[in-house]
């Protein structure tokens, strides 16, 4: 009992897009490009503004304590050196 069907080669529509086994094509031709979109501009809000010049007037600060302590040394050595000088003069005409 064998019964013999003819063998035929149906086409199918290409419906199916994606999908696990199938891979983009590495076309460069295909692909489009985008325009890169206009960024918009951050704005500060006025707390932010205000922040910075805070941190502005610490910075600035903290320099000029440092180089205050600086010139404050020069000016101590510079005394100590000068009333070195000033006893040496004076010392010997003590007796």
């Amino acid at each position: 009992m064998s019964v013999d069907f003819d063998l035929y080669f149906e086409e199918l529509p290409k419906t199916r897009k994606g999908g696990k086994g199938n891979k983009m094509p590495n076309n460069k031709s295909t692909t489009t490009t985008e325009a890169p979109k206009a960024s918009r501009k951050y704005a500060k809000t006025r707390g932010e503004h205000l922040k910075d010049m805070v941190i502005v007037a610490l910075v600035a600060s903290i320099i000029a304590f440092i180089g205050g302590m600086h010139f404050q040394n020069s000016h101590d050595m510079q005394v100590v050196n000068a009333s070195k000088t000033t006893q040496a003069v004076v010392a010997p005409a003590k007796k």
